[in-house]
């Protein structure tokens, strides 16, 4: 039992180093499953991060392996397999997704507890220690479930000023083009309406830009954020949209924690084709991709609006390239305080971290940051 509560201890610092970071594993929102979790709203209980509650009743429940302090043991027990119920419940039914780590980390509750039964079996009887924990486990199931979902809804984003990152970057690529000039940073990063991939009106009085990667789930839900916005101000926003593959095979800032999207290079390759030749289906063609097909069907897509001659030259376009290294320098740039896509670009010093935790509290925050 010690030493299944040390390893549990770690795993909870581990998971809780990874919240307080706040993305310093780069990710959709996160990246994995793993990091998707701890960007959401089942990360916290009244603001205070989960992991960070696990790892405490560790220390307690190895303190409770004294003598004098095991009447702590059953209702310890008891909270560790009702958090294990709870949130294999949220993974399983209310995200989909399943944190391998924080799957490991309900194993090491289970098991504990099965030890910590069979030893107050031998001393007070199976059924007495079995009521015990059972009580315990379905006040924690209560508890927890109220708590996060009538509770107050944790932020799940975060607001940066963009700092002296943005003069530090290149913008070459970027700002190339006789189009509208947009700068950030008043002015240390300028874009190119006309030469990059956007939507809404490219005279706009209000420009974003969201770098992302089309296969993020957070980006994907982010893109239905953006069309919500889009429908309430269709005359007043245009958002510039750079790709950012999370896919160590173009993306050679991605280290060893990160997540890893297989495929994201060639879906970011043909987005910037099919934005090149056909910038009038670049839209639906957009959103196709943000439904989240592979890179086969994305090329069947794109074939459906040019011949495949054509496209092939189109892929072979160094600008695709050179754009691509562009968008991760900048990403790399943007992530000192989170790695988490998808980024936004609010204003001039402005930049939007991760997916707020609803539609309703985008619009109400971009409203805000863009004076609308």
């Amino acid at each position: 039992m010690f030493a299944l509560a040390l390893g549990g201890l770690a795993v909870s610092v581990g998971l809780f180093y990874r919240h307080v970071v706040g993305g310093g594993i780069a990710g959709c929102g996160g990246g994995g499953a793993c990091e998707e979790l701890l960007a959401s709203r089942w990360s916290q209980v009244l603001g205070v991060p989960v992991a960070g509650l696990g790892g405490l009743t560790y220390v307690v429940l190895l303190g409770s392996l004294a003598a004098n302090l095991r009447r702590l043991l059953s209702p310890l027990l008891g909270l560790l397999v009702g958090a294990a119920a709870w949130f294999i419940f949220v993974q399983a039914v209310l995200v989909g997704r399943f944190c391998p780590w924080c799957m490991t980390l309900h194993g090491i509750g289970l098991l504990v507890t099965a030890l910590g039964v069979w030893r107050q079996a031998g001393s007070g009887g199976t059924a007495r220690a079995l009521q015990g924990v059972g009580l315990s486990a379905a006040a924690a199931v209560l508890a927890l479930g109220t708590l996060q979902i009538f509770g107050p809804r944790p932020a799940t984003h975060r607001i940066d000023e963009a700092g002296g990152a943005v003069l530090s970057l290149p913008s070459a690529i970027h700002a190339r083009g006789s189009g509208r000039k947009v700068g950030f940073e008043d002015g240390a990063k300028t874009y190119d309406l006309a030469a990059l991939p956007h939507l809404g009106p490219a005279d706009g009085r209000r420009v974003m830009v969201e770098y992302f990667d089309y296969s993020c789930e957070a980006c994907q839900t982010m893109r239905g954020y953006l069309d919500a916005l889009l429908a309430k101000h269709p005359a007043d926003i245009c958002v510039v949209v750079l790709p950012v593959p999370l896919d160590v095979s173009c993306n050679h800032a991605l280290g060893g924690w990160d997540g890893q999207h297989p495929g994201a290079c060639d879906l970011a390759r043909l987005a910037l084709a099919v934005w090149r030749r056909r910038p009038d289906g670049f839209g639906a063609f957009h959103q196709a991709l943000l439904a989240a097909p592979g890179p086969a069907a994305a090329r069947a897509l794109a074939l459906k609006l040019m011949p495949e001659a054509e496209l092939d030259a189109a892929l072979r376009d160094p600008w695709i390239d050179e754009l691509i290294q562009a968008d991760i320098s900048d990403w790399v740039a943007f992530s000192a305080s989170s790695k988490n896509l998808p980024k936004l670009l609010v204003s001039n010093r402005r930049i939007l971290h991760g997916l707020p935790s609803s539609e309703a509290d985008f619009i109400r925050v971009l409203e805000r940051e863009l004076g609308l």
